[in-house]
């Protein structure tokens, strides 16, 4: 079973409000995380990684955001992202990972064009919203590929696209990120200008084929990351609990007594089964994996139900709560409001925008 010692822990609480003065995860953090090998939680242990399964690492990285929003995202993206590994060339890989600080970042979006030459591609493009940038040591990016002056597309009319990676030194950094929450990820833009790279910098994430026969990597990714970024608001709807709790208790002034029963133990019941139906679900797909390689249809489609409504229903209960705390959690000094606006910005990521309002 995986876990981080009560020492890091505490390590990593304490540099919290240092981080969020910085705008990044502090160096005390980054060598906890190096330590624990977070980034590589989906990494084999043969390239240095901790293989560990995907139920563990959703529990580490829910405990990572109930400690704070940006902590959280900040290892998931990232160890989302070092999961790439699987999907790459084995040369490649072996050389990249020899690096023990290793940390994959990148955009999802298609932002770029990469046009076919003669040995390879010509790259151009701006992407948005890196998280981890600062720490990142390979970028992954996704270009809508150009041939013969022509863009091309799929059958289906969605564009052809490949997954290319880059090095620091081969990008241009916007350093433009001004959230109001998730404030120390570093979020922050690059982008590319002609830049030509060999056609062994293009990879695709394909599930059905990936380069390394393991178990995670046959998980699709689609399903992956939204498993992995709702484990993050769970712990960040954890952390609001844990801080709801002090304004209940008398810990922190809230004049609103008569309600405090009412609204701490509702949000606190249907918390509890938002978070017991997630891990259901997500316990049931590994074993899917595990059994048949691959997701049926219906488990894909539930996933996604489940994560949009338990990130919707999840910030509605907030919102609910919040104007009964009091002007001290609209004080952008204290912990309350900085929960609240992780919670908030996390919420915009588009993947996990609900498909109706129900």
């Amino acid at each position: 079973m995986m876990e981080i010692s009560s020492k890091d822990v505490d390590i990593l609480r304490s540099e919290v409000n240092e981080a969020i003065r910085l705008g990044t995860l502090t160096d005390k953090q980054l060598q906890v995380i190096y330590d624990n090998k977070l980034f590589n939680m989906f990494v084999p242990e043969y390239l240095g990684g901790l293989g560990v399964s995907l139920i563990e690492a959703l529990q580490v990285e829910e405990q990572l955001a109930r400690i704070d929003g940006s902590l959280g995202w900040t290892v998931t993206m990232c160890a989302g992202a070092n999961m790439f590994v699987g999907y790459l060339e084995s040369f490649l890989a072996k050389m990249i990972f020899q690096d023990p600080k290793v940390c994959f970042g990148g955009s999802g979006q298609i932002d770029g064009i990469a046009k076919v030459s003669r040995d390879g591609y010509i790259v151009n493009g701006t992407w948005d919203y890196i998280v981890g940038l600062p720490h990142c040591t390979v970028l992954t990016l996704n270009c809508h590929i150009e041939e013969k002056g022509e863009l091309l597309y799929k059958e289906d009319g969605s564009p052809y696209f490949k997954t290319f990676f880059f090095f620091p030194k081969e990008i241009n950094v916007i350093e433009d990120w001004q959230s109001v929450g998730l404030k120390a990820t570093a979020s922050h833009s690059v982008n590319i200008r002609d830049f030509r790279v060999s056609s062994n910098r293009a990879f695709e994430i394909d599930s059905n084929h990936p380069v390394i026969n393991e178990q995670t990597y046959h998980y699709p990714f689609m399903s992956f990351a939204l498993l992995t970024l709702t484990a993050n608001h769970l712990g960040m709807q954890e952390h609001f609990m844990d801080e709801l709790r002090k304004y209940f208790t008398g810990e922190l002034y809230n004049k609103y007594f008569e309600f405090k029963d009412e609204l701490f133990y509702q949000y606190e019941e249907k918390f509890l089964e938002r978070r017991a139906a997630f891990y259901r679900l997500a316990q049931s797909s590994s074993d899917e994996i595990a059994l048949n390689g691959k997701l049926t249809e219906q488990t894909t489609a539930d996933i996604e139900k489940m994560c949009k409504g338990l990130v919707y229903k999840g910030r509605n209960a907030v919102l609910k709560v919040v104007p009964y705390l009091g002007m001290g959690a609209m004080n952008y000094t204290t912990e309350m409001n900085r929960i609240i606006g992780d919670i908030l910005t996390a919420s915009q990521f588009s993947l996990l925008l609900p498909e109706n309002l129900e």
